[in-house]
């Protein structure tokens, strides 16, 4: 068998070798599913809000309150108040979200107000909101209610509206059909019933209910229109307890889908599998060069080795090509498999260029730290001494690589605003392989910084595709050709 297949069948056996690339592997796969199954557009609001209605029977009236969160289900444990001629009465909301009470109604043939209080406990603080509900005289109840913005729970990007109905003596709702039609907010002629009956984009039945969500099945397509929704009962559209004839409900817009940009693509990588990247490819690289060069070459073991029919820079550039084969491997199968689970969730690749760029970036990574480790193999001679200098290599130029640029030019007391900021930063970023990662994120995103971002125009600042390459050619290329002239002539 050849030295080269040797030396790569040997590492590649190796357990600490297999256990990283699996780590890598699985961390990084495990966080780009992880960025897919959470990743969300919106943020469904968790304050829960409340509706009422009532109904008249003889002198009493009952109160009904319907305590719910975004997406319309039932909020328990919320207390509510109703104050009606300087007396309040008191419920709390169930499991079902109800907080009812019954108490003596003196109507005015110009209609009476009751105070709603509602209050709930969030972080250990109380948080209470006022109304004031007004009950038209006349009406013995308040009929159908229809409240917008409500999310869809199997979708947060679509919305669809609360359907509140209060009938006499607590009623269900009757056999209603809810006509949903995109209008012009703008054209006042588009907001009357008429216009929806002649124009109904969705038509929903539902009966029986005192509360119940309706969510149309819009798409993407519809993000522009903005809707509204009329309730018609036997042909005859449903009037409000709360205006002098038919009325329709304005629910505005029902989706705010926005398609996934590459560039959202690009950042769920680089705040995920980038991570676990930037962090392991520099162990795997710097522990196995102690493990599979650094450690015989202090140990005398290389000498034994050296008996076979091979030379010293045969075997040190056998060794360096072996390990590379095992650093490669991890970085395109984790990245291969990210960009598979990707498509899965988004139905949409990574983008060529940032695929080659993203491994690329930790191929010079791995492959410039295992040429350091490989330098200090010939540079000291115990293998105590190699073992702390590649955790040294590893704590300085990878591990706080981020935080010293930015400890060095806070003592100088250079300007985060100033253009030597920039220059000195990206001075950093080329001075270490632990950089290189923000070099090219520069190069892509045209923002340079850790902790806060500045936007600038890398190319101006010496950070320029050729410039970028040519660095990671340099960082592996250099300590390699310095080992291996030192594996050959000085030992």
């Amino acid at each position: 068998m050849k030295p080269i297949f040797y030396e790569i069948k040997r590492i590649l056996s190796s357990k600490f070798v297999i256990v990283m690339i699996v780590a890598i592997i699985g961390l990084s796969s495990l966080l780009a599913y992880e960025s897919g199954s959470t990743f969300t557009q919106v943020s469904v609001p968790n304050t829960p809000k409340i509706t009422v209605g009532f109904f008249l029977q003889g002198n009493n009236i009952t109160m009904v309150g319907y305590s719910f969160n975004g997406y319309g289900s039932p909020e328990k444990n919320i207390h509510v108040d109703y104050t009606y001629n300087n007396i309040t009465y008191s419920s709390t909301t169930s499991d079902t979200g109800f907080a009812n009470v019954t108490f003596p109604f003196n109507p005015t043939k110009y209609g009476s107000t009751i105070t709603v209080n509602y209050s709930y406990r969030a972080f250990r603080v109380s948080i209470s909101s006022v109304f004031t509900y007004y009950v038209p005289a006349n009406v013995t109840s308040s009929g159908l209610q229809i409240i917008p913005d409500i999310y869809n729970p199997s979708n947060d990007t679509k919305l669809g509206f609360l359907a509140l109905y209060v009938g006499g003596n607590s009623k269900g709702a009757p056999n209603i059909n809810f006509i949903i039609t995109p209008i012009n907010a703008s054209n006042k002629s588009q907001f009357k019933t008429s216009y929806l009956l002649e124009h109904p984009e969705f038509n929903i039945s539902k009966s029986g209910f005192v509360v119940t969500t309706i969510f149309p099945d819009v798409t993407y397509a519809d993000h522009n229109y903005s809707y509204a929704v009329a309730a018609v009962q036997n042909g005859s559209v449903i009037q409000s307890a709360f205006a002098k004839g038919p009325e329709i409900g304005f629910v505005g817009t029902l989706t705010l889908y926005s398609p996934v940009t590459e560039s959202k693509l690009e950042g769920l990588v680089n705040s995920g599998t980038s991570e676990i990247l930037g962090f392991f490819i520099p162990i795997l690289a710097v522990f196995s060069g102690y493990l599979t060069y650094g450690k015989d070459r202090t140990t005398g073991v290389i000498e034994s080795v050296l008996k076979r029919p091979i030379t010293r820079g045969g075997l040190i550039s056998s060794r360096f090509l072996a390990t590379s084969v095992a650093i490669v491997s991890a970085v395109i199968i984790s990245m291969a498999i990210a960009d598979l689970i990707i498509y899965h969730y988004f139905s949409m690749f990574l983008s060529t260029s940032f695929f080659l760029y993203f491994i690329w970036t930790y191929i010079v990574e791995g492959l410039a730290f295992l040429a350091l480790v490989y330098v200090f193999s010939h540079l000291v001679s115990s293998q105590g001494a190699l073992l702390g200098a590649a955790i040294a290599v590893f704590v300085v130029m990878d591990l706080f690589w981020s935080i010293i640029p930015l400890a060095v030019l806070a003592a100088l007391g250079v300007s985060s605003s100033s253009n030597l900021y920039v220059q000195a930063t990206v001075a950093f970023y080329y001075a270490s392989p632990g950089g290189y990662s923000s070099l090219v994120n520069a190069l892509r995103t045209n923002s340079i910084g850790s902790l806060f971002s500045i936007s600038v125009n890398p190319a101006l600042f010496g950070v320029t595709p050729a410039l970028v390459i040519t660095a990671g050619v340099l960082w592996i290329a250099i300590p390699f050709l310095i080992a291996y002239n030192l594996a050959v002539r000085r030992d």
